[in-house]
């Protein structure tokens, strides 16, 4: 704490350093290469089908060929009854090998086919009438039907009701045949439908018998086998027609000790895990996309309240995160809202915020963020003083008073209440639907005002990956095909 508070009041960035390697380039955000262009007409006639442009963009992590992906560590839990939306990045990598979308959106930002083979603008210019694949099926042989993809949309899978994650992005859906849907966005965007790519509407099929929700990738989850290590917990088992198995070890604790086990592929930020990882000549670190911004939100912070400067945030970014950091980057999709169906922020009550906080205990960077911030609040100084005038514009300066981290219920109710002094939260910075995400962020708190959100710091995973092992995709959700 003490050597942040140097750092900040000498205004040096000499605390700590960083390597950054080569990889995956930041796709353009928001993305500007399209896959779908609509008829330069008001209404492109109805029997005209759009499809997706040749693919010229190259995804793959590594380019080298090589051996396929057997064994994946995850240091986040995995819960079944998440399936097929992830919570965290650990069930996105798993869940992205056995459910599809309608389409998806490679590393650039480009639509590509998924479960649906094409797609076009109808007449009304707000409709979308998709076709699924030939020969589409579930892994368990059956065949996908347009109605079972509405089906896997709505409550219970019956009835006309959708879901609570769908609706954000569809406002309504039609079946038209077999292989046929009608789908009106709520986002209307002409020129492609990107929400059609998000995991909320990932496709799956229910059986009562079945843990695990049934996709349309040839593969299929088996639980248990052996532990191959003290450190694993457990392993799940991913069979897949055609291809060798994979096995994801689950497992918590330091990450260095799953990249002393047999491990092809881990998915990790800590400093530590990085640094032993470029000491065995095995293994390469390759950068994922810059894919989470950590904010600052504050309930009834002043629209009129300064926000942090580049030089601040990347200070920020320097020396209050382990593990790669970079100041947060403009644009910030959430000042650029447009035709959201969201309702305005309630004002709120300042008198009574409880003097902490509030960070998700699973998310070391907003820990981090956090104490230093308590910390600040506690320095003297006037580069202090700088950063506590655009983090604590309206309070005292003893707003901050302790760091405390929650999960589960208790995070999302603290949040829903807004009687914390501030939040840090964690946000993807390039969303395919960005009225989509606003749409979640004000489910969680609705006293919040995109105005008053303060930007802190943008942080990326690293694939370790094994040499000799390649059939790795990078997809714009930050999300990984392994040999699809």
């Amino acid at each position: 704490m003490f050597a942040f508070v140097v750092c900040l009041q000498t205004m040096t960035w000499a605390c700590s350093s960083r390597s950054t390697a080569a990889g995956v380039p930041r796709p353009p955000t928001p993305p500007t290469t399209v896959a779908v262009t609509p008829e330069p007409t008001v209404s492109p006639p109805a029997a005209t089908v759009i499809g997706p442009e040749p693919g010229t963009s190259n995804c793959a992590l590594i380019d080298a060929p090589g051996e396929p992906v057997a064994t994946v560590a995850l240091n986040e839990r995995i819960d079944s009854s998440n399936a097929p939306h992830p919570t965290n990045e650990s069930e996105r990598l798993v869940f992205h090998q056995l459910y599809e979308t309608l389409m998806r959106a490679d590393c650039t930002g480009r639509l590509v086919p998924g479960l649906a083979e094409s797609w076009r603008l109808d007449g009304d210019g707000h409709t979308w009438i998709v076709r699924l694949r030939d020969g589409a099926r579930f892994s368990d042989s059956t065949p996908v039907t347009a109605s079972q993809v509405r089906s896997s949309w709505t409550r219970d899978r019956t009835g006309d009701e959708l879901q609570p994650h769908v609706s954000r992005l569809v406002q309504s859906v039609a079946v038209v045949d077999d292989r046929t849907l009608a789908i009106r966005l709520r986002n209307q965007r002409v020129d492609m439908p990107l929400a059609l790519a998000h995991s909320d509407l990932a496709v799956a099929k229910y059986p009562a018998d079945s843990e695990w929700p049934i996709g349309t990738r040839p593969a299929r989850i088996v639980t248990g086998g052996d532990v191959v290590s003290p450190i694993t917990a457990s392993v799940i088992t991913l069979v897949r027609d055609n291809l060798p198995p994979i096995r994801f070890l689950l497992a918590g604790g330091d990450p260095r000790d799953l990249l002393d086990t047999s491990v092809d592929l881990l998915l990790t930020r800590e400093p530590a895990a990085l640094d032993y990882a470029a000491t065995l000549p095995q293994f390469q670190s390759v950068p994922l996309p810059w894919q989470r911004t950590h904010v600052l939100i504050a309930p009834g912070r002043s629209r009129s309240s300064p926000s942090l400067s580049e030089q601040a945030r990347q200070m920020l970014a320097d020396d209050a995160v382990r593990g790669e950091a970079r100041g947060a980057q403009v644009p910030f999709w959430w000042t650029m809202l447009t035709d959201c169906e969201v309702a305005p922020a309630p004002p709120r009550n300042q008198s009574a915020f409880t003097p902490r906080i509030v960070y998700d205990a699973g998310d070391a960077a907003s820990r981090d963020l956090a104490e230093r911030f308590v910390g600040l609040a506690r320095a003297s100084g006037p580069t202090a003083a700088t950063f506590l005038d655009a983090l604590l514009p309206d309070r005292p300066r003893r707003t901050y008073q302790r760091a405390t981290g929650l999960d589960g219920e208790p995070l999302a109710l603290a949040r829903r209440l807004g009687r914390d002094a501030g939040y840090i939260m964690s946000i993807d910075n390039r969303p395919l639907d960005a009225c989509r995400e606003w749409q979640v962020l004000m489910d969680a708190a609705r006293w919040l005002d995109p105005d008053t959100i303060v930007p802190l710091v943008d942080t990326r995973l690293h694939a370790v990956v094994r040499r000799g092992r390649s059939g790795i995709t990078a997809e714009w959700d930050g999300g990984l095909l392994i040999d699809q």
